[in-house]
């Protein structure tokens, strides 16, 4: 079940030749992905940088770069995600969208996935990142081996490249999450 994407405003300031502060681009975020990862959940990007630290010219539109599900990994990206709820009489027999879970496996961007998604939830991943998660709108739950843990706006959650899935048994959420590339080992 798809739900409207809600246009996300990005403003984003810099410098002009003069050394002065200014808008560099005053519009709806360019990078929308509609069912990038699974159908129903729209993905924004509204900012991806390649390196750390980042480059502050401005002279490229970043926020319009070609869609990763990961971040670059000496990077990171802020993405906005819109997820559905839980269908009214959902049948988990009738959902096309489901995959049980399964043995992990590894997709093509390094992401690994145990499955798990249906029409209002994620599949259970692991990304080798920091993610800095901001619930804007509605409630969400976290998944993880020890429980769920019900997140509402104004929530923020930290993961350190943990197993993790998200579910909307309740209603649609927003939520924004600050992906950076991190390294597992250190």
């Amino acid at each position: 079940m798809s739900i409207p994407l809600k246009p996300i405003r990005r403003v984003v300031t810099g410098n002009d030749a003069q050394g002065r502060s200014c808008v560099v681009y005053d519009s709806a975020a360019p990078n929308v992905n509609p069912g990038a990862i699974r159908p129903g959940t729209g993905m924004t990007d509204v900012w991806v940088y390649e390196e750390s630290p980042a480059p502050l010219s401005g002279t490229r539109d970043d926020g319009n770069l070609p869609f990763s599900f990961e971040p670059p990994e000496h990077g990171g990206h802020l993405r906005i995600v819109q997820s559905p709820a839980k269908p009214p009489g959902y049948d988990l027999a009738k959902d096309k969208t489901a995959v049980p879970l399964h043995a992990p496996r590894q997709r093509p961007g390094g992401t690994w996935d145990k499955g798990g998604q249906n029409a209002f939830s994620s599949p259970v991943h692991q990304s080798e990142t920091v993610d800095y998660g901001i619930l804007l709108e509605g409630e969400r739950v976290l998944i993880l081996d020890d429980g769920e843990h019900v997140m509402r706006p104004g929530d923020v959650v930290v993961q350190l490249g943990n197993w993790h899935g998200w579910t909307n048994p309740r209603g649609e959420s927003l939520m924004a999450f600050i992906m950076m590339g991190a390294d597992p080992k250190a």
